[in-house]
């Protein structure tokens, strides 16, 4: 049990599981308004605002590069 601990913590020190905690509940809250905003069901909600945060990360990077995110996203 004790590895399977380790292997999935991205630090083991006292302040790398704080922000690791953090990070956590910001994003559980994040969903929960997400949900509320939408009207969708928790398992929606997640799903959603993953993919919503996905392609708009992917298309920061893309204008970051100067490349036009429009050609990716074909909406």
């Amino acid at each position: 049990m004790e590895l399977w601990w380790q292997a999935n913590l991205v630090s083991l020190n006292r302040n790398g599981i704080q922000v690791m905690i953090y990070m956590s509940l910001i994003v559980a809250m994040l969903i929960l308004i997400y949900k509320h905003a939408n009207n969708l069901g928790y398992k929606t909600a997640k799903r959603r605002f993953s993919l919503e945060m996905r392609n708009l990360i992917i298309s920061m990077i893309v204008v970051e590069c100067g490349g036009d995110p429009s050609i990716f996203f074909k909406t």
